[in-house]
């Protein structure tokens, strides 16, 4: 009787030194979760202040003070945002850049416009919670929302 009792007693800080062995990379596990989901949802948020930045921009193509104060407006408290000036392109069909205002494009044996792209980025450096993400995934360490929107 006396064996089985001390038997059993040694067994019982064995939970504990589990519990102290899993319960770090358990956190480190769920923090990391945390981050990567929070990327997702800041990076949506990111895009739907360009894609407002980038109606403005169709409207006042040239009023960059204008579309920064857009994209402002539509993340109110956020800090660290970089808006970058808004950028016009055009191109052909075929991806061939070309100038806005004076050029065209061949389209058979015809010359069309070019077609004109507005573009906006905004971006946000991202903190990290766990270590854990910013060692797996370190290109998320800069969030980046970006919106061409086709003006003709």
């Amino acid at each position: 009787m006396g064996r089985l009792r001390h038997a059993l007693a040694g067994r019982y800080g064995i939970a504990a030194a589990e519990f102290a062995l899993v319960a770090p990379v358990v956190i480190l596990i769920v923090l990391s979760i945390y981050d990567v989901g929070r990327a997702v949802w800041r990076t949506t948020q990111l895009e739907t202040a360009a894609r407002i930045g980038a109606q403005y921009a169709f409207a006042n193509p040239t009023d960059n003070a204008g579309i920064t104060s857009r994209v402002q407006a539509s993340l109110s408290g956020w800090t660290g945002l970089t808006i970058s000036p808004t950028s016009m392109a055009c191109q052909c069909d075929n991806g061939v850049a070309a100038n806005c205002s004076t050029g065209t494009c061949p389209f058979g044996a015809a010359t069309v416009s070019p077609i004109g792209y507005i573009t906006v980025t905004v971006t946000q450096p991202l903190q990290f919670i766990s270590p854990l993400t910013r060692a797996l995934f370190p290109a998320m360490a800069t969030l980046r929302g970006s919106v061409a929107l086709r003006f003709h």
